[in-house]
């Protein structure tokens, strides 16, 4: 076997099996009383609220379809509004089985479908991400230094829950952050110019993919595409607190939890296949750190339970969205046909 097939396999079998392994955590992590306290919190949320969740989903996979469209016409290549929301959806449901792979299976479907080349389509794809990285960056920031106090102690929980001690010290001394960061820059930065194949194929495919990735500079139509772009992400936000609002005993969560919980659950969708584990457990952790300072009972239960209530309920709505997609979109550029 190749050495690059053979590493995309030692990665995809790592990435489900923590996720498996994370899975397992979650559950066992719990007693009992814990499990049953579970249940009950699943089985009584509010339906109209997750719903609800799943339609502000839906909207923005439309609007981000539709943001896709602006950045590739400028390029001179037109798709039709489906196409494009075909290829999200194909691209997410590629993602939650091969990590990282979704991205550019969009970019081929949108070359079966219309012709498109894949180096211009993934570089919008690639400044889509960009732009994203960014929203969620300032999100981090702005939500982390405001709630330095909170985000310490969810970490410390964090350390907790996977060491199992607690720590004599608490490390809230910010130089050593910026130091073990810098490190971590300097040994990636040096790896990079020591490997000079992967430094010129770096090169190669940022240059391959430049048009693309210039093409938000080139929108016409800025003010739409700004609007998207908020409208995506205010849907996030939403989405994201409606099962919150569905729980009785999280209902009343401060705005710094939700926002502290999403940021920790983002972080926890880069661990494995669409979050599988890392998500909820992250989460849970989160959510049971602020219901334990509101003094509610089965903290980590409760916390527990709406993890895997957003996890559950997003991840089977886009995996259905996604096989949807997979038989209704077009295999062959229509105007070869006729060649």
């Amino acid at each position: 076997m190749p050495k690059a097939k053979l590493s995309s396999l030692l990665k995809l079998v790592f990435s489900i099996g923590l996720g498996v392994y994370l899975t397992w955590f979650f559950f066992e992590n719990m007693s009992e009383k814990d499990i049953n306290v579970f249940k009950s919190a699943v089985l009584n949320s509010n339906l109209w609220y997750i719903g609800f969740s799943l339609v502000l989903a839906l909207l923005s996979y439309f609007s981000r379809a539709y943001r896709w469209g602006l950045t590739l016409h400028p390029l001179g290549h037109k798709s039709s509004f489906w196409n494009q929301y075909h290829s999200l959806m194909i691209g997410y449901l590629v993602n939650m089985t091969i990590p990282r792979a979704g991205e550019f299976s969009r970019a081929i479907m949108l070359k079966r479908s219309d012709n498109i080349p894949v180096a211009a389509s993934f570089g919008t794809i690639v400044m889509e991400r960009l732009v994203d990285m960014l929203i969620l960056l300032t999100i981090t920031l702005c939500t982390v230094f405001s709630n330095r106090e909170q985000a310490s102690a969810i970490v410390s929980s964090l350390k907790i829950a996977f060491l199992g001690k607690e720590e004599t010290q608490t490390s809230s001394n910010p130089s050593s952050f910026i130091l073990f960061g810098g490190l971590l820059i300097l040994i990636l930065v040096v790896w990079v110019v020591l490997r000079k194949r992967l430094r010129l194929k770096v090169v190669s495919f940022i240059s391959s993919l430049k048009a693309g990735v210039l093409s938000i500079f080139k929108v016409k139509r800025s003010g739409a595409y700004l609007f998207h772009t908020a409208l995506i992400w205010g849907s996030y936000l939403i989405m994201f607190a409606l099962p919150f609002w569905a729980l009785q005993e999280t209902a009343n969560l401060p705005i710094s939890g939700l926002f502290l919980a999403f940021i920790f659950g983002a972080i926890g969708i880069s661990f494995t296949n669409g979050g599988m584990g890392a998500y909820p457990l992250l989460i849970g952790i989160t959510t049971a750190y602020y219901l334990k300072e509101m003094g509610v009972d089965d903290a980590l239960a409760i916390g527990n339970a709406v993890g895997m209530v957003i996890w559950a309920t997003q991840t089977l709505f886009l995996i259905l969205l996604g096989l949807i997609s997979l038989v209704l979109m077009p295999r062959k550029y229509k105007s070869n046909e006729k060649d």
